[in-house]
């Protein structure tokens, strides 16, 4: 991210002193295109998002293009709207500036990106929930409180109600229509999948996470939910052992916005465990979060046969000294749990990077 800003202020420098004609070029203006609307969602396919129109022409003024940029992993999206009708959907990065699918950047000047990371720091403010500790977070929401679940991705929500847990909060949908929207954000069928949510409670919106598989006692009669589910938030455990859980955390920062203080807590091993959640739950955000360029081709698929069954991992080899390292290649294992059997074993290396020892690890690409 540091050479990525550098190459934008030399660039912006040259640009000043017409020392490069090309490959920058002066963007075309978006004065006359319509409209501009600035979205935070937590995935780019996600339905749910918060939204604002902005002014076109002050944002594209004075803008230039760059060829070949890397494409940053993002929950920001500004949708143009020609006269035409037709849209193109540009991906905000932390620096302010716009990027296409194809490569290109659009450089906006210091203005123009002032006032776009401000309204993007406004609608993710709105957009997400707090993130509280559970021993916080279990005082808003106490035993038989009534809470509202809003799931991240699909926008869908239900009303539930908090039974039990200690280590976390067991809850059971309230009525039997909730029920059925919750088995709608599972797509029909009942998943241990950890998904992003927010809880509403007490007037406030926290961040958490929840599983839809009912296990476990029940306590709402004619509800058509056979047990209850888990909500986790931040650095809750599960029952028994007492384990905080990856899958979980993951998607509590997620509904947070708090993803990449998240990762950059999290050693090469943890970055590989989080690939293959976001391959189970074929989670395209979680995915390119993980990359070093979001549009990597690996970052945009399933892999090792996510698609038609569970895949088990494991380390090849286990090294613990990754403070002062930058670049590791770590090889994993890997089947494809059919029938209860381990089948179509393979080896794989990922190539682990970050930029300096301060930084999140990242995945360069993986050799199969």
């Amino acid at each position: 991210m540091k050479a990525f800003r550098f190459r934008n202020f030399a660039a912006a420098l040259l640009l000043l002193f017409g020392l490069i004609p090309s490959p920058f070029v002066s963007a075309k203006s978006e004065g006359s295109a319509g409209e501009a609307e600035l979205s935070v969602k937590a995935s780019p396919n996600a339905a749910y998002a918060t939204k604002q129109s902005m002014p076109i022409a002050a944002l594209f003024k004075g803008a230039v293009t760059v060829d070949d940029a890397s494409l940053p992993s993002t929950d920001t999206y500004l949708t143009v709207t020609g006269k035409s009708g037709g849209a193109t959907v540009y991906r905000v990065d932390p620096d302010g500036n716009l990027h296409l699918e194809d490569g290109k950047e659009l450089i906006l000047k210091p203005a123009a990106r002032q006032k776009l990371l401000a309204a993007s720091q406004e609608l993710r403010a709105r957009h997400y929930g707090e993130l509280l500790p559970w021993e916080e977070a279990r005082t808003v929401i106490p035993r038989k409180a009534k809470l509202k679940v809003i799931d991240l991705e699909s926008g869908l929500s239900f009303n539930a109600q908090r039974r039990a847990g200690s280590s976390h909060a067991d809850v059971q949908p309230l009525t039997k229509g909730d029920t059925d929207i919750m088995k709608q954000i599972y797509n029909g069928k009942w998943s241990w999948h950890r998904r992003a949510i927010l809880v509403e409670a007490n007037g406030r919106t926290l961040a958490a996470s929840m599983h839809g598989m009912p296990h476990g006692g029940d306590g709402i009669p004619n509800n058509g939910f056979s047990g209850h589910f888990c909500i986790h938030f931040l650095g809750s455990a599960t029952h028994g052992k007492g384990n905080i859980d990856l899958g979980h955390q993951f998607m509590v920062a997620k509904a947070a916005g708090a993803l990449d203080a998240f990762k950059r807590k999290l050693d090469p091993y943890d970055m590989i465990n989080a690939f293959f959640l976001a391959n189970e739950y074929g989670d395209s955000q979680l995915m390119e979060e993980l990359f070093s360029n979001a549009g990597h081709e690996q970052a945009h698929m399933r892999h090792f046969g996510a698609e038609r069954g569970t895949v088990r991992h494991r380390f090849m080899e286990e090294n613990a000294a990754f403070e002062t390292m930058v670049a590791v290649d770590i090889p994993v294992e890997t089947c494809l749990i059919r029938g209860g059997a381990c089948r179509d074993q393979a080896r794989s290396v990922f190539r682990m990077r970050r930029m300096s020892p301060a930084e999140q690890w990242r995945i360069d690409g993986i050799e199969q």
